[in-house]
Parts: C-alpha cells; sequence; structure tokens
C-alpha cells in the first residue's frame, strides 16, 4: 500500500534547531528526475564539503575501536578536522549566489519546516539547500511543499525531500542526531546549574 506524503515526511526524526536555508520554487520539469540527474546539478563546492565530512567520519571509527590509547589522538584530529570545516562552511556560504536569508524551524532525513511571511503553493516543487553550521556541510537537494498552514509568525511550509542523494540524507539525519544529542546535554547542564544555585541559597 502506497504510503502519503505526511506518512513520508514523519518517516525520520525533526529536529526542532534552526539551519540556514534557500528555497528557491521551481517548476517540476525543473525536478531532476533520477539521483544521477541531480548529481550533474549539485555544485562541486556542495559536494566538496560532504565529501570532507563523509571522510572524517570514516577516518575517526577506526581510532574509537583502539580504546582510551587513541581518545587524545581523535581529539587532535576532531580539531583539526574542524579548522576545514568552518573554512568550508565559509566558502559554501559565500559562493552561493543566493545567500541564505531564512531558517528552517526543524529539519530531518525527510525534509524540513519553514515559516514565511507569504504561502508558497501546496504542490509547489522547490530547489532546497540547507547549510548544516555544526557539521560544517551544505545539502542541494529538491523538495515539494507538501502542507501549509496559518501561523503567528506568517505560514509554516513542510517540504518532503523528492529528490536527495542517499549520502546526504544519512548526513542530515546524523546531524539530527547530533544536535539532539547537543541539545540533551544543554538541558542537563543547565539543571546541574539551578540545582547548584538552590543548593547554594539553602
Amino acid at each position: 500500500m502506497a504510503r502519503t506524503k505526511g506518512e513520508l515526511f514523519a518517516e525520520f526524526f525533526q529536529i526542532q534547531e534552526p539551519v540556514s536555508i534557500v528555497v528557491e520554487p521551481v517548476r517540476e520539469d525543473e525536478v531532476p528526475g533520477t539521483v544521477a540527474l541531480l548529481e550533474r546539478d549539485i555544485p562541486p563546492l556542495f559536494k566538496l564539503a560532504n565529501e570532507v565530512n563523509t571522510l572524517e567520519q570514516s577516518a575517526l571509527r577506526p581510532l574509537r575501536l583502539l580504546g582510551e590509547t587513541a581518545n587524545e589522538l581523535a581529539h587532535y584530529l576532531q580539531l583539526q578536522s574542524r579548522k576545514i570545516d568552518l573554512i568550508l562552511s565559509h566558502i559554501l556560504m559565500q559562493q552561493n549566489t543566493e545567500k541564505p536569508t531564512e531558517k528552517a524551524k526543524s529539519y530531518g532525513g525527510s525534509g524540513f519546516v519553514v515559516v514565511r511571511d507569504t504561502a508558497l503553493d501546496q504542490g509547489q516543487f522547490a530547489r532546497c539547500k540547507l547549510f548544516l553550521d555544526h557539521e560544517a556541510a551544505a545539502i542541494y537537494c529538491y523538495g515539494e511543499v507538501i502542507e501549509v498552514s496559518q501561523c503567528k509568525d506568517g505560514f509554516e511550509h513542510k517540504l518532503l525531500f523528492c529528490t536527495i542523494r542517499e549520502q546526504d540524507q544519512e548526513l542530515l539525519v546524523r546531524a539530527s542526531l547530533h544536535a539532539q544529542t547537543r541539545q540533551l546535554k544543554k538541558r542537563h547542564e543547565e539543571k546541574q546549574d539551578s540545582e547548584q544555585q538552590d543548593e547554594e541559597q539553602d
């Protein structure tokens, strides 16, 4: 039984974290029908940034298996990699002809949610660029507006990815999990700080 677009959107976890995006409405016939056609459309710099990110994950994985002795080396390599990531991220933002002027309020492996002042039509296709600062990566793909609803800040849009590379989808899933870890850690630290303040007042 074929799943609805809403069910496909709900297939992956959405993290409530703002990310810079560019959404360019396009005609349906402008959407690449296959990943191979999408590959030809993706700017080289987007591919380079994501390949660097993938290589970093592959390189660090074996080190984690070596135990404590490799922890310091892994940490050092992560810092070096982070420097390269930050430079690449800056270049990506500068080289992008359409500068990100919007923020998605949430994202995940299936799509993202964005609030805009004016509403796009349901069924509208779009060329999408997502800039993941913490991962120092950028996703170039195509999506479809599957739901539009009015909210206090304008119009909330759900965009479902319709053409995206598998490795980019995996990167988004990984980024959303990392973001969740950061949020949980922050909440834990805030709770500890609050408890410490209460103890000091007592």
